[in-house]
Order: structure tokens, then C-alpha cells, then sequence
């Protein structure tokens, strides 16, 4: 499940300090979103490259974790649903598992500096499912 709750600010939504992700490591969240039910997002960080993802597995719209930050495989090159074993790659496309062929819903994230620390956020996006 997704476990921390962010805001939104100045057309961006502020997920973390790009401190708190791990050099190597996924962690999830839950955003705050104006009008509309929390979005849970998975944050996936491989040394400078920052991806995101819906947490919601395209097989049965699930969280792609049981354990809180418990996304990846063991050599941290894929995301994992607990569910039903889906791998997904660095793009989101699922590879085996499934939903073999369908793909993670893709977010814009960034990384901004307020207050002289690096922040990422989330560009809004136009609405969510």
C-alpha cells in the first residue's frame, strides 16, 4: 500500500526531498490531488534516473505491493506485483507475468529546487483513474 501522504503546490505536486529516495530503490506514495481521490504513485530511482508510475497493476488494478516500498526484484532492474508475479521494466511494460504486452500507466516527474534543497514533483496531471 502507498504510505505517505504529500500536497500539491504551484502547478506541481510535491512528492519528496530527492534525498529521501535510495541511489538504487522504489518507494510508493500517496498524492494529495485537488478534486479528486489520493493518486497512489510508485517512484523508481536508478542512480540520476528518476521514472514513476500509478501504483495500480493493469491486471486486476491492484497495488503492485504487500509490503510498504517492496517493488523491486532483487537486482532492482524490474518492478514487482505481489499479487500474481508481473515484471514490469524501466518503461512500465509489463514482460512476463499476467498482463504480459499491457503497461504501467506512466507520470512526469521532476526535479525542482525550493528552498536551496532538490524536491521532485509531479507534473499535475489532467486526471487519473
Amino acid at each position: 500500500m502507498p504510505n505517505r501522504k504529500t500536497g500539491s503546490c504551484a502547478g506541481s505536486i510535491d512528492i519528496c526531498g530527492l534525498d529521501e529516495m535510495p541511489e538504487r530503490g522504489a518507494r510508493g506514495f500517496e498524492l494529495a490531488m485537488p478534486d479528486a481521490d489520493p493518486l497512489p504513485i510508485i517512484v523508481w530511482r536508478d542512480g540520476e534516473q528518476l521514472r514513476a508510475f500509478v501504483n495500480k497493476c493493469p491486471h486486476l488494478g491492484l497495488p503492485l505491493e504487500t509490503f510498504p516500498d517492496k517493488f523491486l526484484s532483487q537486482d532492482a532492474r524490474t518492478l514487482i506485483c505481489s499479487a500474481h508475479g508481473a515484471r514490469f521494466n524501466a518503461e512500465g511494460d509489463c514482460t512476463s507475468g499476467p498482463c504480459q504486452g499491457d503497461a504501467l500507466t506512466k507520470l512526469d516527474i521532476r526535479v525542482v529546487v525550493r528552498d536551496t534543497k532538490p524536491r521532485l514533483v509531479l507534473e499535475r496531471p489532467s486526471g487519473h483513474s
